[in-house]
């Protein structure tokens, strides 16, 4: 799913009006699956160990997630160095993303940059910065308390996102704010708890394609009000997908091979496509298909040198340090 995913934001950034809605679809489940992945994860380090280690915790995000993002920035300081082009990030900028607080500098500048797609890294990551201790303190009184506070969280989020709308609010601090979004990832949250301790059976596929069908459909949607209802429907799609497709691991397309090696290299995706297909989008017809052709190539090549040269050893160091991949991570990658 992880695949289906990327490939709608990816979509949305060949700057086609008709489907500009996708990317706000993608983001909003990437929320959704991060969620669901986190809280799996820390409901079978509970079971297995029979506490949650914060500090293993965030050192397997860290190896994760920042040997990718500070070689994409790395290489987007040099570009900075030696061109004088509007869109080229500022150090604030480079801070944001650095410390994960893009999602408020990007708000607060309000200008486009080859980097500002950082932001949703952002809001996932001061999630995943709260939500141990949440799990933690709510795992105290059983999976059900996990699945109010989310449940909770899930409902604030909604609620504050339509006054907000209601009462004309900046849309860049409803669209970037950590707080007016979070409930994509505790819907993830809940549907992991829900789903938690139930064995694995037959279920309806179909459910499942139904409601990956609506989601994408909801990529095409021209309503003024396309934000407020993909960010506030598409989580809970998302999550009905993701328990049929893990009740049922091994249907359709989802599992084929180029989706899982699609989903497995997401990350480095949406890193890398952004500053490439803003740098085709620039050229004109009939010259843009063939520019568009050339910023896919260029993607998938360097994706996948990072992934060779950079991911790959420090999830490789991540094992060794005795932090292999569990049951629940297995499942849902290979179903999501």
């Amino acid at each position: 799913m992880r695949g289906i995913a990327i490939l709608m934001v990816l979509l949305a950034h060949t700057m086609v009006p008709q489907v500009h809605a996708s990317g706000t679809v993608g983001v909003t489940m990437f929320f959704t699956l991060s969620g669901f992945l986190i809280t799996a994860l820390l409901l079978d380090e509970r079971a297995g160990a029979g506490c949650v280690s914060f500090r293993a915790f965030y050192v397997r995000r860290a190896l994760r997630l920042l040997p990718a993002l500070l070689f994409f920035l790395g290489v987007v300081a040099v570009l900075t160095v030696v061109s004088d082009s509007p869109v080229m990030p500022s150090g604030q900028d480079f801070l944001g993303a650095v410390f994960y607080v893009g999602n408020f500098t990007t708000a607060m500048q309000g200008h486009d940059t080859i980097i500002m797609h950082t932001w949703s890294l952002a809001v996932e990551e001061q999630f995943y910065i709260v939500w141990p201790l949440v799990f933690v303190a709510s795992m105290r009184w059983g999976r059900r308390a996990v699945m109010w506070a989310a449940a909770a969280g899930s409902a604030f989020a909604i609620i504050e996102r339509l006054y907000l709308y209601s009462v004309d609010a900046d849309p860049l601090r409803i669209i970037f704010g950590t707080d007016s979004r979070m409930d994509g990832l505790l819907v993830g949250c809940l549907a992991a708890a829900w789903l938690s301790g139930r064995p694995v059976g037959r279920n309806r596929p179909f459910i499942a394609a139904t409601a990956l069908g609506v989601v994408l459909a909801m990529s095409l949607v021209g309503l003024r009000t396309e934000f407020l209802i993909v960010t506030t429907l598409v989580p809970w799609l998302t999550a009905a997908a993701i328990v049929m497709l893990v009740q049922e691991p091994r249907s359709g397309l989802l599992t084929s091979p180029i989706m899982r090696l699609i989903g497995q290299r997401s990350y480095a995706i949406y890193l890398w496509h952004y500053p490439i297909l803003a740098a085709a989008a620039g050229v004109s017809w009939p010259g843009k298909a063939v520019s568009f052709l050339v910023a896919i190539l260029l993607t998938a090549t360097i994706v996948h040198l990072s992934w060779v040269c950079v991911e790959e050893p420090f999830l490789r160091l991540k094992h060794r340090r005795g932090t292999p991949a569990t049951q629940p991570e297995l499942a849902v990658g290979g179903a999501v």
